[in-house]
């Protein structure tokens, strides 16, 4: 396996998300068959609660009662999470809140003079979101219990180059950069993440990922033209 020579401070740790993979869906006609699931910006107020969302669609909801987690840490913020609720009139009744990783975008293509490289991830989706603020990726990622010394797993994205075409147009070229440390792999993951785009004012991005099963390739159009 491969190895990421790179330092830590601008990667996301893994072991601050995990996908939420809690099954709602009831065959007929009961509560749990209206449930919906979106990827969300999580509005907390000064104690600490959700007090509303924006969905990726760009709709504001109001919450039927605050919410709460232990994942927040911080007042007066905005979190990237994926809610499970159904919709009482104007407002969301939650049923699961979950976080979601950014990742951050760095536009080095060396580190200490080293080219990056990748350890392999499991691939499952990428998209835009309607609201054209992320990207977003499933990946399965392998995990294991370590000892608190070890280097955690972690993550982040590497804008490799924007090229110009003779009409103007901007392609940004990105690399899913990913660092296994000193994580085993001795079961698989499901996890979700998000890149803002507000950085990045290309109209077409491509995307490389460097996955078990060879590489993958994703175009996304971002301009509206």
């Amino acid at each position: 396996m491969r190895r990421l020579l790179l330092p830590i401070s601008i990667m996301a740790i893994l072991t601050l998300f995990a996908a939420c993979e809690q099954d709602f869906y009831e065959k007929g006609d009961s509560e749990n068959s209206y449930l919906r699931a979106d990827f969300v910006e999580a509005v907390v107020g000064s104690n600490k609660q959700v007090q509303y969302v924006v969905t990726d669609e760009n709709v504001q909801l109001p919450l039927s009662k605050a919410y709460t987690a232990n994942w927040i840490q911080r007042a007066d913020t905005v979190y990237r999470a994926v809610m499970y609720y159904s919709q009482r009139e104007n407002a969301a009744e939650v049923r699961s809140l979950s976080r979601v990783t950014t990742i951050p975008l760095t536009r080095d293509t060396t580190t200490n003079g080293s080219t990056w490289t990748s350890d392999p991830v499991g691939f499952e989706a990428a998209w835009i979101s309607t609201s054209r603020k992320y990207l977003n990726l499933g990946l399965i990622l392998k995990m294991g219990a370590t000892e608190k010394s070890a280097r955690p797993q972690s993550i982040g994205m590497l804008l490799n180059r924007v090229d110009t075409a003779a009409k103007g147009q901007l392609t940004g070229h990105l690399q899913l950069i990913h660092k296994q440390g000193d994580v085993p792999e001795y079961y698989s993951q499901r996890v979700y993440i998000s890149l803002p785009l507000q950085e990045l004012t290309v109209d077409t991005l491509y995307l490389t990922i460097d996955t078990y099963d060879g590489v993958v390739r994703k175009g996304f159009l971002l301009s509206k033209d």
